[in-house]
Order: structure tokens, then C-alpha cells, then sequence
């Protein structure tokens, strides 16, 4: 195809002005940018204008076919030989009359998209027609074709034509010898050798000139016999490889390539700063939500450490109700408790007498909230300073984007933090104490106990007899052996007895000084939650705002490196169509 280097570099800046077009209609652009763009594409679609001039009978309507391999100006499409005839792309044949002496014709023929033909008369029956032509068309034609008949190129009527020619314009001429299969190439020769001389003497310069047959041309391209014999016959392969080289270095239609290239740039470097200043936004936005998270969670660490000297001495007060505790239980476990005789309806409460009221779970409790509540209050007023400070900073931070420009700052903190706090630490206490079921661990111990100081009355009754025995039979002496033996039978079954009660004391004490750690884990995990609920709060403002901040930063960013793309495409292809020239 002829001209296929231009129209490839014009096709590829087709597609990146499209892409163009779309990038600011996606980034809703103003409209004045949108139809730039539009025109810009528009100015791409200009056709080359070629002229064909001519004697009558020189072969110029078989030159045209074979030129472009299409029988587009057969006499069936041309109404008459006397006008000139303007052929364009149509969607099917149409002829209209512009003047009396130009008719337009329109041909579905895909060439002529890019290629529009001034198809003249016969220059030897148009003599008054040769003033439109040089004026209309030879001034704004891309290339002026002089077609010649190798029969007869002396015609004067077509050399007077190439006079009215101005000078300025004659860059654009060629020379085309038709039917020159109907001499010898000796011939040919011949009449290119005084056709050069004659041009230099009359001009003073030289056309380029290109002996072809077009019949062959035409046949090649159209028979499908004997193509690539009949082309390298008919001539055409040098003149078309002139006429694309003509095309592809046409300077204006490069500089006007590169003038929408430039052109586009400027609009890309414009929008692109305005996406980069949207883009340096979105980040700045991202980072500020980021900075409030990562503030959130640094004042939760602040917080939680704030909370420590609670827990500390809140181990300490419950350690010291842990020591008073095991007081009461010694009462509970003292010696004449074993012999004292068990509520049969309680056996469970054995070492209580049935009191639950007065149970060691219940007095510990009682014990340690007195010690610790104030304290836990004053921590839930911290806990509220520190959710109001917050608060407060990203307000602050926020105005103008999480927050109304007019926001006010947060004066007051929800006054259930407190409470809530306060609770959730009392149930925590209330439960840990509870749970450590103090009465069932010594119930056991005392069980014991009583069940052997049962053996005492028992085996105080054998002693007697067996004292009495001993004084009957043997005397004072007898008595006094038979009194240390029964005396060291009732010692051992009381020492047994005070056993059992020493292992429960000591199992209460063990507990005891476990619990000591675990209560302080149990609460610690407990102001972990809170704290971390607390401040969780504020996510519902955060983490909506930091996926916004995300996608926004992500979607000018993406722009971004679209736009730097076809900033990268339009310099390559500008920096390709100037080593055209």
C-alpha cells in the first residue's frame, strides 16, 4: 500500500489521542481539553491530494486503477470526460455537480479514505479549465501527476498546462510515461533522456520521471496470473516506492503530526499535574488516617500503662485480704471444731456450721472491694480522659476531611465509659473470688478431722476400765502404767485429728497464694478488653475513611502511571515520525 510508513505513524497517533480522549473523559476533563483532543483526531483523517494531468488518451483512468488497484474511475462512475472530476470516499457512487466544470464523485473504494483524486480532462480540450485547476487544486495537491503517452509525449498542450504551474508548487510534480510497453526500452531511453533535458532547459530543474505501464499494473493486481513478472514489467514497484517515500517525508503533513503530538503533551502534562496534585492529596490523606490509627493504637499502649500501678497494688490489697482471710480460717479450723458436732443438713458447709453469709469466698470479696474500689474508679476516670483526649485529637485532625471544616472539638467523653469500666472489673473481682470456692477447700480437711476426734470418746472408755483393771490387780503401779498408756492412745487419735486440720490449713493458704497471679491476670485481660473496646470505638470512623483514602490514592496513582505511559508513547512516536524526515 502506498504511503503505509505515514499512515502507520499516522494510525498509531489515532490510537493514542483516543487513549487520550478517554483518560479525560474518565477524568471528567473540561470540555474545551475534550474537543482539542476531538479536532486533534479529526485534522488526522485529512486526505493526500493527488492531481492527474494529461492529454487525452494518455491511459490516465488505467494509470488511476492500477495506481491504487481498484477500477474506481471506470466510465461507468464518470458521467463525462469534459469535467474535472473530484473522487472521494462515499459509502456507494454518487455524482455531484459543484460547478459547471467540477463534479464531486463519491466511491466506496477504502483508498480513497486517505487518498482524494482530481481526475482532469485531457489538458489538449480544457484550455479554459486550466486556471481552476492550478488555482483550486495544484496548491493544495500533495503530488501533481503529468501523465505522458510514450506514442507522443511531445504534447504541447500538457507542457503549456506545466507552465501555468508556479514554481513554488513544481516541488510536487512528477512525471509519469504511460504505455511504455508499447515501445522498446532503447526508445524509452531516448525520450527520458530528452524529457530530463528538456525539463532542466525549460525549468531549471529536474522531475523525477517513471516510465510504467499501467495495463500490466493493473493485470497484476487484478488477474492473479503472472503477478510478480507483470509487476516488475508495468514499472510501478519504483514509481509507488517514490510516491510512499513522497508521502511518508511529506514535511507539512509530519509537522502537523508532530504539532497534535505537542499538542496532546501539553494537555497530559496539564492534567497530569492536576492528577499528581490529586494523587499528592489522596497520599497525604492516607497518611493522615494512617497516623490516627497508629495514634489510636499508641494511646491504647498509653492506656494499658497507665492501668499498671492499679494491678500492682490491687495484687498487693488482694495478697493482704489473702492474710486475713487465712486469720478467719483459723478460727474455722481450730482444734475444738473438731469436736464440736456437725449440722447434719450441711455437711457441705461443714467448716461454716451451714453460715454461707459468713463464707471465706464471700469475706474475701468483701474485703478486697473495700481495699481496691476507689482505686478502680479513679482508673475509669483516667480511662475517660484518655478516650476524651483522643477523641478530641482526631477531631482536630480530621476537620475538613473525617469532620466537617466548622467541627468543634469534643468537650465531654460518654459518661458510661466510667460505669461500664467500674462494672466489668467488679464482676471480674466478684467472679476470680467466687470461683475460688475457699469453704469446699477446707471442708474436706475438717471432715476428717471430726470424723477421727470421734475415736477419742471411744478409746477414753477402754483406757478407764483398763486403769481400773491395772489398780486391782496390780496396784498404784499397774494404774500408773495402764493411765501413761490409755493417755498416749487418746494423744495420738487428738495428734491425728490436728493433722487433718493442719493439711486444710495449708491447702487454703496454697490457694490463696496461687490466686495471687492469677487475679492479676484475669483483671489484666479484662482492662485489655475494655481499654481495646474502648478505642475500638473510633474504627468506625477510621476504617472506612483509611479503605477510602486507600482506593482514592490507589485510583489517582493508576492515573498517574496511565498518564506517564502515554507521555512515554507520544515522546517515542514523536522522536519516531522526525527521523522520518
Amino acid at each position: 500500500m502506498i504511503g503505509d510508513t505515514y499512515f502507520h505513524l499516522r494510525a498509531k497517533l489515532d490510537a493514542q489521542l483516543q487513549a487520550l480522549g478517554g483518560v479525560l473523559r474518565d477524568l471528567g476533563a473540561d470540555a474545551e481539553s475534550q474537543a482539542i483532543v476531538e479536532n486533534l483526531t479529526a485534522s488526522l483523517k485529512e486526505p493526500f491530494v493527488f492531481v492527474v494531468v494529461g492529454e487525452v488518451n494518455v491511459g490516465k483512468s488505467t494509470f488511476l486503477n492500477a495506481l491504487f488497484g481498484q477500477d474506481f474511475s471506470s466510465t461507468g462512475v464518470m458521467p463525462t470526460t469534459a469535467k474535472i472530476l473530484f473522487f472521494k470516499h462515499g459509502p456507494q457512487h454518487l455524482v455531484a455537480p459543484i460547478t459547471p466544470t467540477l463534479d464531486e464523485v463519491q466511491v466506496p473504494a477504502e483508498f480513497l479514505r486517505d487518498f482524494h483524486i482530481v481526475d482532469t480532462p485531457g489538458t489538449n480540450s480544457i484550455e479554459n479549465e486550466h486556471q481552476e485547476i492550478t488555482e483550486r487544486f495544484v496548491p493544495i495537491s500533495d503530488l501533481v501527476i503529468f501523465v505522458f503517452s510514450a506514442m507522443n509525449p511531445w504534447g504541447a498542450s500538457a507542457w503549456q498546462f506545466l507552465d501555468k504551474v508556479h514554481k513554488h508548487w513544481m516541488r510536487n510534480v512528477v512525471f509519469v510515461i504511460q504505455q511504455c510497453d508499447l515501445r522498446s526500452p532503447e526508445e524509452m531511453t531516448v525520450i527520458i533522456d530528452y524529457m530530463s533535458q528538456l525539463v532542466r532547459q525549460r525549468y531549471g530543474r529536474d522531475f523525477p520521471i517513471f516510465p510504467v505501464s499501467a495495463k500490466k499494473a493493473y493485470l497484476a493486481r487484478s488477474s492473479g496470473i503472472d503477478r510478480e513478472a507483470l509487476m516488475q514489467q508495468s514499472g510501478f514497484h519504483e514509481l509507488e516506492g517514490y510516491i510512499s517515500r513522497l508521502v511518508a517525508q511529506n514535511a507539512a503533513r509530519l509537522n502537523k503530526l508532530v504539532h497534535s503530538i505537542r499538542i496532546a503533551r501539553q494537555l497530559l502534562n496539564n492534567i497530569n499535574e492536576r492528577i499528581g496534585s490529586h494523587a499528592r492529596g489522596a497520599q497525604r490523606a492516607a497518611a493522615l488516617v494512617q497516623e490516627m490509627q497508629t495514634e489510636r493504637e499508641l494511646q491504647v499502649d498509653r492506656t494499658l500503662k497507665k492501668v499498671l500501678p492499679a494491678l500492682d497494688a490491687t495484687e498487693r490489697d488482694y495478697q493482704e485480704s489473702c492474710l486475713r482471710v487465712a486469720g478467719l480460717a483459723e478460727d474455722a479450723l481450730a482444734t475444738k471444731q473438731a469436736f464440736e458436732k456437725a449440722d447434719p443438713e450441711d455437711n457441705d458447709d461443714a467448716a461454716n456450721g451451714g453460715n454461707k453469709a459468713q463464707s471465706l469466698d464471700h469475706r474475701l470479696f468483701q474485703d478486697l472491694q473495700q481495699r481496691t474500689g476507689d482505686r478502680w474508679r479513679q482508673v475509669g476516670i483516667i480511662l475517660e480522659e484518655d478516650y476524651l483526649q483522643y477523641d478530641r485529637f482526631l477531631h482536630a485532625q480530621g476537620r475538613g476531611s473525617l469532620f466537617p471544616p466548622d467541627d468543634k472539638l469534643p468537650t465531654e467523653a460518654d459518661p458510661e465509659v466510667r460505669r461500664l469500666f467500674s462494672a466489668h472489673v467488679d464482676s471480674t473481682i466478684r467472679r476470680f473470688v467466687l470461683g475460688l470456692k475457699l469453704d469446699e477447700v477446707i471442708a474436706p480437711g475438717l471432715v476428717a478431722a471430726r470424723r477421727r476426734a470421734r475415736w477419742v470418746p471411744w478409746l477414753a472408755l477402754p483406757a478407764i476400765i483398763a486403769i481400773a483393771a491395772a489398780w486391782y490387780f496390780e496396784g498404784p503401779l499397774g494404774a500408773a502404767i495402764a493411765i501413761a498408756g490409755g493417755s498416749l492412745l487418746v494423744g495420738a487419735a487428738f495428734l491425728i485429728t490436728q493433722a487433718a486440720l493442719n493439711s486444710a490449713r495449708r491447702t487454703l493458704v496454697d490457694r490463696l497464694e496461687e490466686s495471687a497471679h492469677a487475679l492479676r491476670q484475669m483483671l489484666t485481660e479484662q482492662v485489655r478488653i475494655d481499654v481495646e473496646a474502648l478505642f475500638a470505638r473510633f474504627l468506625e470512623i477510621l476504617n472506612p475513611a483509611q479503605e477510602v483514602a486507600a482506593e482514592h490514592e490507589q485510583q489517582m496513582l493508576s492515573q498517574t502511571g496511565r498518564l506517564n505511559i502515554l507521555i512515554q508513547e507520544f515522546e517515542l512516536l514523536e522522536r519516531e515520525i522526525m527521523s522520518t524526515k
